[in-house]
């Protein structure tokens, strides 16, 4: 019966938006297929081979200004006149280096397919940029979001949602590379980091991403929901957009995250207060003012033995004790004197799809499509070959945690 009424929501839900994409202008630039992720940031050094062949440009005036067949282990260092690779100093601030076909360009000892960019920062310091084939860059990143033993539908939702947030986070302003390779972006490990099922789950997907109105959305999404996904506008204050409203989930349940419990010394949570800018003195007590539609607590008040209380949001709460400590933002207060307990459910911020909903779909025989319409409703699947680069949704968050 539940999934009969589930099939007709996620059914219903597409009915409308279809006809917007007609709209689209097949004149635009279209969205690119490479995306740049920093791979090492503010490094003073680094370890740098190059297995196979490969040429060197300035990127500033374009020109190759270094090749060869084989590089071994190296190390690059800034000098006043230029940066230095291995024995060769380039007169340069910022070096691409491009690998033949079949070389590969290993960083701290980690191998990364397609270019890489050496950076000069302002203060000195080395950034590593990847730039690399959008598909390729999702074979690097599947293997750290999910269990590549996972069912393949549950690999397949998780594929285009990487894919969707990598394309909508091309280009921000004013920076040389799209997404870091940690968990503020998608943890992306580059060759070490693909696996046979996971890199069938791209080739199984490719070029399919996560649309509203002609648009890419923002796919996010975290590990377990704990019963209820949120509403992106009431964690991030976004513009409404339908796709990241929040659902109910009874898929999660089997989640070692669904339910958890933290103990804490109020002097624990006086000194992290502290150490952001609140000026907090001992704690008495710590309410929940009110929580939000989803159940998430919307804001907490912190009551001091001096007589004086003060009211904190929930997120900013969290944020500040640690993301991975109070796992979700869906918890109970008990207090025990000096100390107080959280009793919460779920595991991150509770926006778009519960990967471990997705696996208790797909375990249910639910399809991608079908798990992709059902946390992301009134989204439309289509190729990002079709989309214009015009076409984004822009109101960026951290995707994690």
């Amino acid at each position: 019966m539940r999934r009969n009424f589930l099939l007709g929501l996620i059914l219903t839900s597409t009915l409308g938006v279809v006809a917007a994409l007609a709209a689209i202008d097949k004149n635009k630039l279209l969205v690119p297929e490479q995306v740049r992720v920093a791979i090492v940031r503010d490094s003073r050094e680094l370890d740098l081979a190059i297995h196979g062949s490969y040429r060197i440009r300035d990127m500033l005036s374009g020109k190759v200004i270094g090749k060869g067949t084989y590089l071994t282990n190296s190390k690059v260092r800034l000098l006043d006149k230029g940066i230095l690779v291995g024995l060769d100093v380039y007169p340069s601030k910022r070096l691409t280096i491009e690998p033949s076909r079949d070389a590969s360009i290993i960083i701290d000892e980690r191998p990364f397919r397609g270019e890489v960019t050496l950076i000069r920062t302002p203060d000195n310091r080395i950034t590593v940029v990847n730039v690399i084939n959008v598909e390729d860059y999702i074979k690097g990143v599947l293997y750290h979001e999910v269990s590549h033993h996972w069912p393949m539908e549950a690999l397949k939702a998780q594929a285009v949602a990487a894919r969707t947030y990598a394309l909508y986070s091309i280009n921000p302003a004013g920076k040389p590379y799209d997404v870091t390779n940690d968990i503020y972006s998608q943890v992306y490990g580059g060759r070490n980091s693909e696996r046979y099922r996971t890199d069938l789950a791209v080739d199984y997907t490719r070029g399919l991403i996560l649309t509203y109105n002609g648009q890419i959305i923002p796919a996010y999404f975290h590990a377990t929901c704990g019963g209820m996904t949120e509403d992106a506008r009431e964690l991030w204050h976004l513009t409404d957009i339908p796709p990241l409203r929040a659902v109910p989930c009874a898929f999660c349940q089997n989640s070692p995250h669904f339910r958890w419990k933290k103990n804490f010394r109020l002097k624990e949570i006086q000194d992290a207060l502290n150490l952001h800018g609140y000026k907090v003195g001992s704690i008495k007590d710590i309410s929940v003012v009110d929580r939000d539609r989803s159940e998430r607590i919307d804001h907490l008040k912190i009551a001091q033995k001096n007589g004086q209380d003060f009211i904190i949001k929930g997120k900013d709460f969290r944020d500040l004790i640690g993301p991975n400590v109070i796992m979700s933002n869906n918890y109970e207060i008990v207090m025990h004197g000096y100390y107080v307990d959280l009793i919460g459910k779920g595991w991150g911020h509770g926006v778009g799809m519960c990967q471990w909903g997705a696996l208790g779909m797909a375990r249910q025989q639910f399809n991608y499509k079908q798990i992709l319409s059902y946390y992301y409703p009134q989204s439309v699947l289509m190729n990002y070959h079709e989309l214009q680069k015009s076409e984004i949704l822009k109101d960026s968050k951290p995707i994690h945690p």
